[in-house]
């Protein structure tokens, strides 16, 4: 059974490709940038990152690498190439996007939602193949509270940045074409904020995290810096706690899911939709993990001690600053909707749901790494404000 994957160096893509391997399928054709043997450069090394059971030599050569390009017409293939991509497909995953929730909307737009176009208009030339589509639960934007079924789709509540409002067009795009084309199978998976994967021990180099916690990462970075600055400037220096008020809701809460766990239940649930018709699954953790537990990781993890408040009444310098340079980030802090699974839990069999995710687990997962670290080992030994910093 032939398969293309997109998206097969990133964090989700890499693991996807890392599952499908063992069922034996006839070849997995790889999409990406780059000469063909840069892609397979890239694309071993990510594997051999990945750890678990050592991959075989016969699974290897099962892979094709193919150059393309999703923001390009046609994939940057001429006619004989891409007829020869789509010639016997019985498969294509769809993984690849733009992650960058802050990002340029043009560019997010051309990868996410021009990108799953082109792969759509290749699905036209592979009568025979059925479409994976990853999407996410952010496709729900700025919705706060309710429950999200499998079936909504809607922009009726605004996105809080490019990445959602272009996940949503392009899962728009995939039910249209399906509309479209009746006789075909389309599975359309959304997972949640994905993160390392459960079984990942301590120091492994495989705690690199999704989107939405790199995001964290380069924030926590960037914000460590302005505050050290601020402090200096505003308080002094002294070696004390640094309190901070952050507009979110104290009673909200993120769905985290770990990514081994989503990465099998999307394989099994993608054998378990043969069609025709499409089918869209919650990729999603059973229990959404609080905002106050997030914030209980902050003490330890950062030498920061936060308050969620709805509201950020008379914010001190340090705070107006924490709010500018990760406002893009806390709007997450306001989300309280949960989300439905029936399908996915019809179509994954007897696959175990995840543990809940407790604070060991998320200090391990989303622990600031590189810059960010740096920066806020360097504010916590450096100092905190002193006065109106602290909570009201």
């Amino acid at each position: 059974m032939p398969v293309l994957i997109t998206g097969a160096t990133g964090f989700l893509g890499s693991r996807v490709l890392r599952e499908l391997l063992p069922r034996g399928d006839d070849m997995v054709t790889v999409l990406g940038r780059g000469t063909p043997a840069e892609l397979r450069a890239r694309t071993e090394r990510q594997l051999v990152r990945l750890g678990g059971p050592p991959l075989g030599p016969s699974d290897l050569k099962r892979l094709a690498y193919v150059t393309g390009d999703l923001t390009k017409d046609d994939l940057g293939l001429d006619g004989v190439a891409r007829t020869r991509l789509a010639d016997g497909l019985a498969e294509v995953w769809h993984c690849a996007a733009d992650v960058s929730l802050p990002g340029n909307p043009g560019t997010v737009h051309r990868t996410n939602v021009c990108g799953t176009q082109r792969t759509l208009d290749l699905l036209d030339h592979a009568p025979g193949a059925r479409l994976l589509h990853v999407s996410t639960t952010s496709v729900a934007g700025a919705r706060r509270t309710g429950h999200v079924t499998e079936d909504d789709l809607t922009d009726a509540y605004g996105f809080e940045s490019p990445y959602q409002a272009s996940k949503y067009t392009a899962e728009c795009a995939v039910r249209a074409w399906s509309a479209a084309h009746p006789d075909r199978t389309v599975t359309v998976l959304r997972p949640g904020v994905l993160t390392a994967g459960t079984t990942v021990p301590p120091g492994s180099t495989d705690q690199a995290t999704g989107a939405l916690p790199r995001l964290l990462d380069r924030a926590l970075a960037l914000a460590a810096w302005q505050v050290k600055l601020a402090v200096r400037l505003i308080a002094g220096t002294r070696r004390s706690p640094l309190h901070l008020r952050v507009p979110g809701d104290p009673g909200g809460h993120l769905n985290f899911v770990p990514v081994d766990y989503a990465v099998r239940a999307m394989v099994r649930a993608a054998a378990g939709h043969t069609g025709p018709g499409l089918r869209t699954l919650h990729v999603t953790h059973p229990q959404n993990t609080p905002n106050t537990l997030l914030a209980s990781m902050l003490p330890e993890m950062t030498g920061i001690h936060v308050t969620l408040t709805p509201v950020l009444e008379r914010p001190t310098p340090v705070e107006t600053l924490v709010a500018k340079f990760g406002g893009h980030l806390l709007t997450y802090l306001r989300h309280r909707r949960t989300y439905d699974r029936t399908n996915l839990l019809r179509s994954v069999g007897d696959l175990p749901d995840p543990d809940p995710l407790d604070l060991a687990y998320l200090n391990r997962a989303l622990a600031p790494r590189g810059a960010a670290a740096r920066a806020l080992q360097d504010l916590s030994a450096g100092a905190g404000p002193n006065g109106r910093t602290s909570p009201r």
